[in-house]
């Protein structure tokens, strides 16, 4: 009894804590997206039917700051700031991510993941910091493992997230790799028996109609020693909708895994989670790979909120990425000791599931490196010492 009450002391502290994140099944959350929405429909004279309709929210995306400005107040500095950036870097967001914005609150998780902010003119970084390009042997492939590649199949995603790694890509127009360059990621495919896993990315690879995506997939599905697809999305978070039983039938024929990316808690909103629930119910994989973001979850509570929401609801923390650095993007950037203070505080205060692998994306495309609290294990030739959950010194002989 005197073991659970320390543990009923650190789990109410930690319950405390977490209260305190926006998730988006909150009544607050839930009011914000009714209020936006409602207010959208009205403008463009809408109906319920369209609003669940993926290609009315991608043909109604919100892309300069007029549009904003419809909806909600800005100060004259705020519009000029939004209007001169948006000028050099593009910005789109679908009206369903756009009604999860709380404009009074400055740090709003959403309005920094999708709104153009004058801190992208701080230019530091690189356009292309993975080597990308020279990592592309054929067609539109990404390579930088021995067994595993990306085909990347368009620049066009739902919502633009100002953190994009491939920013370079996003160009003036939405635009899907061509039938000639698909062609030819899938024969070098085929003639490198090497190859047993692919990623099918973008952009958003579910931009792409369904016509498309089973072309990718039933080619792939005949090469012998490709044994698993894999599709990287964010529209369960920006444009739910997309996913319905039809798409899912497709993934779950070609038993394709999914890996999305929430980043915050109150991203996981009811529509997020009938998107969900459609794919995991078909049996698919879904795997979160969150991007680690100065102002917007870099805060231990906020994290293990975040994975345990997706826990709740069937996905599985995968990845938490140190953040790259891209051009442009130098205001995301959070220092390793933050990150690796993170994983630390999730030993013991969460489950196993609830636990991503923090990984930093080495330059060059060199590969991902794994992150762990060094302090955790001491050895010499005799014996290990442990450093428990609690700080807690534990020895092996």
């Amino acid at each position: 009894m005197i073991r659970s009450k320390e543990l009923d002391k650190i789990a109410i502290d930690d319950i405390k804590h977490k209260s305190k994140i926006r998730i988006g099944f909150s009544e607050f959350s839930k009011k914000l997206y009714e209020n936006t929405k409602n207010k959208i429909l009205k403008e463009l004279n809408a109906s319920e039917k369209d609003w669940n309709n993926p290609k009315w929210q991608l043909k109604n995306r919100i892309s300069n700051v007029d549009e904003i400005l419809k909806y909600t107040d800005l100060t004259n500095e705020e519009y000029e700031n939004i209007k001169n950036v948006s000028e050099k870097y593009r910005f789109a967001i679908t009206p369903y991510y756009f009604s999860l914005i709380d404009f009074d609150n400055p740090n709003c998780p959403i309005k920094l993941q999708s709104i153009p902010n004058i801190k992208e003119f701080e230019e530091s970084g690189l356009l292309d910091p993975m080597n990308e390009e020279q990592s592309n042997p054929s067609g539109r492939i990404t390579r930088r493992y021995p067994n595993k590649l990306i085909i990347n199949v368009t620049n066009a995603c739902p919502m633009y997230c100002r953190h994009c790694q491939r920013r370079r890509l996003i160009g003036e127009f939405d635009k899907n790799t061509s039938k000639k360059e698909i062609d030819e990621s899938i024969d070098f495919i085929r003639n490198n028996p090497t190859i047993r896993e692919v990623l099918i990315t973008g952009g958003d690879a579910l931009l792409l109609t369904n016509e498309k995506l089973e072309y990718l997939f039933s080619n792939l599905s005949e090469i012998s020693h490709v044994e698993i697809l894999r599709i990287g999305t964010r529209t369960l978070v920006t444009l739910p909708f997309r996913i319905d039983e039809e798409l899912a039938f497709l993934l779950r024929k070609y038993k394709v895994n999914v890996a999305t990316q929430f980043n915050h808690a109150c991203e996981i909103t009811p529509e997020a989670v009938r998107a969900i629930d459609i794919l995991v119910d078909h049996g698919i994989l879904v795997r979160n790979q969150m991007v680690l973001l100065h102002n917007i979850n870099d805060d231990k509570y906020c994290i293990q909120k975040t994975n345990e929401e997706l826990q709740k609801y069937r996905v599985i923390p995968y990845y938490l990425f140190h953040p790259k650095d891209v051009k442009s993007t130098k205001h995301f950037q959070v220092d390793i000791s933050k990150g690796l203070e993170i994983m630390k505080h999730l030993e013991g205060r969460t489950s196993g599931m609830c636990k991503p692998t923090y990984v930093y994306n080495s330059p060059l495309g060199l590969g991902k490196v794994p992150l762990v609290p060094m302090e955790n294990i001491e050895h010499d030739e005799t014996r290990y010492k442990f450093i428990t959950w609690e700080n807690k010194t534990v020895k092996k002989e």
